[in-house]
């Protein structure tokens, strides 16, 4: 069986190359680039040829001696055995062909047929230009309902199917293409779990940092100050950090002077945010991407930055996205307490939870012993959806099927956090538009696997902030940051950016949305003005909506985003 690839920016078939105008062609040379991802090859002498793109830690030996294997279960093992960020394709040279999605979902990878011919690509956008796809109404309304559901078979375009994070897929030469589950989480101790994370985070960054002109976030926060701090043992970096133009220290804006001052190679940067900046604002300047990209109402200020980045020449630009996810859990391991049979340790949480929050643990302990998925907070109220919308969201939702065996709290974060590394990467691509490479070493599979290592109830702390990513840093970091309890908040951003764009938000809740029979529009509209009058709203909710709203409004032009050409 004939297959075609997308590669980072390349069609390529065995043996011919239609691909898009400017791209490279899917065998190239080693080390060489392709938006904005390191594209390796190895070739064995009876033919068999290895793939492997995205930035990853392999050394070349170590992929030639992988290409010449005939055992699939040591591509398995590969596909999380080195750090970074990457995904495995391999030609067996017998006409079979097989993809290794990476655990984590920050590499997606999708599938689709031209005629009858089974197609792969790093890019779904991709995929729907060359077929001329349609967004996917039903993998719309679970992505409103359900973010981090698993929707299988299906992508945010019609006849486009993301093959699931952690699975292998394989097109054989006799056969239709099918895909099963490679990977499975590992167990370690406390000190076993913290000293892989500090090896990978520290590995993740050194791939991506070497020989390069690098940028990262520089908050202040835990996550950020991290990635800065690996990167500055590299070499050079630019620590870019935000504050509103009226406010130049205090708070995040000191603790981010305190880390560049313990790091001499980072040159400190401040971005003063204005007006200009405000959420909401020139919302016409996004582009399409592979999906809704969750910054879609914060564009003006990351237009900001990534045309500051281009200007300092910056090449790479580091991230802390995925940092909350993996080390800030919500109490769902209170649902594992419960079927284990640690009713004392369940009764101590609990508690801690409620003083945390100055409340009663009850409902914590109610919801972990009936209702779970409030305790993870996805079964929040959406009285803006339709009938129809949860209806047809619940029809194409089914469970993850390589999560057997694991307990609530890890399917909660392994659900995740496969969100944060796929929708990372539309970020990613709003990146590449200024010619930046926007990396997120959290998003990586073995920092993943590291966290995933350690039982939910020694990862979650009401008295510790991030006790894991604390302990890892303990010595890399000035001991102020890494004592930190609390990082800052920016909800009335929101508010002041709504305020500001009031007209233009509230056009967006009468729109494609509602043209779909998704979204109830009078209801949208109530919930934004209360937003504007300063009323608290759940952002966290009603942000994924107006970004899918105005991805919608730009995805017309999904067929001029990539031009195909064939040649000989």
């Amino acid at each position: 069986m004939t297959a075609l690839h997308w590669f980072g920016g390349t069609l390529a078939p065995y043996g011919k190359a239609p691909r898009p105008v400017g791209a490279h062609a899917l065998w190239q040379k080693p080390d060489a680039w392709t938006v904005g991802a390191t594209v390796r090859q190895a070739e064995s002498k009876d033919g068999r040829r290895l793939a492997v793109f995205g930035p990853c830690g392999a050394t070349n030996p170590e992929l030639e001696r992988l290409a010449r294997s005939t055992d699939l279960r040591d591509f398995d093992a590969a596909a999380s055995a080195w750090s970074g960020s990457y995904a495995l394709a391999l030609d067996d040279g017998a006409g079979s062909f097989t993809l290794w999605a990476d655990p984590a979902g920050s590499c997606p990878l999708y599938v689709a047929e031209v005629d009858g011919v089974p197609v792969w690509a790093s890019s779904s956008l991709a995929l729907a230009s060359l077929l001329g796809s349609r967004p996917d109404t039903a993998w719309l309304a679970a992505h409103l309902a359900h973010p981090t559901a698993c929707v299988p078979g299906r992508s945010a375009w019609t006849g486009v199917a993301q093959i699931p994070p952690g699975h292998r897929w394989t097109a054989p030469r006799d056969g239709s293409p099918f895909s099963v589950p490679y990977w499975r989480p590992c167990s370690f101790t406390w000190s076993e779990a913290v000293e892989r994370l500090r090896l990978d985070l520290s590995d993740g960054v050194l791939i991506r940092a070497r020989g390069r002109e690098v940028s990262s976030d520089l908050s202040g926060g835990l996550d950020s100050s991290t990635l800065a701090a690996y990167a500055a043992q590299c070499g050079p970096v630019l620590g870019v950090t935000f504050h509103p133009k009226d406010r130049e220290s205090g708070g995040d804006v000191d603790h981010a002077r305190t880390v560049a001052r313990a790091f001499p190679s980072i040159r400190h940067r401040f971005m003063a945010l204005g007006r200009e900046h405000l959420p909401f604002t020139d919302l016409d300047a996004l582009v399409l991407t592979d999906e809704p990209a969750p910054s879609a109402v914060t564009v003006a200020q990351l237009c900001h930055e990534f045309a500051l980045l281009a200007e300092e020449g910056a090449s790479v630009h580091l991230t802390g996205d995925g940092g909350d996810t993996l080390f800030m859990p919500p109490p769902v391991h209170l649902a594992d307490l419960v079927r284990s049979g640690r009713l004392v340790r369940l009764a101590r949480d609990a508690q801690a939870w409620g003083r945390l929050y100055r409340s009663s643990p009850w409902p914590a302990v109610t919801a972990a012993w009936s209702a779970p998925d409030r305790l993870a907070g996805v079964a929040l109220p959406k009285p803006w959806l339709t009938h129809q919308a949860t209806t047809l969201a619940a029809s194409v939702i089914s469970p993850e099927t390589d999560v057997d065996g694991l307990g609530y709290a890890d399917r909660h974060l392994l659900a995740e956090a496969r969100y944060v590394g796929r929708t990372a990467a539309t970020e990613n691509q709003l990146a590449g538009a200024y010619g930046i490479e926007m990396h997120n070493p959290y998003t990586d599979a073995r920092v993943l696997e590291a966290v995933m290592s350690v039982p939910a109830s020694d990862r979650w702390s009401a008295r510790r902030y991030k006790p894991l990513l604390a302990d890892a840093v303990v010595g890399l970091l000035p001991g102020e940051v890494v004592r930190r309890g609390s990082k800052g908040l920016f909800a009335v951003d929101h508010h002041h950016g709504l305020r500001a764009n009031q007209a233009n938000v509230l056009e967006l809740a009468d729109g494609h949305l509602v043209d779909l029979g998704l979204v109830r529009p009078a209801v949208l509209r109530s919930l934004l003005r209360r937003a504007v009058l300063g009323v608290d709203v759940p952002w966290g909710l009603i942000e994924p909506l107006l970004g899918t709203e105005l991805w919608l409004r730009v995805s017309d032009t999904a067929t001029e985003r990539v031009r195909w050409e064939d040649r000989p």
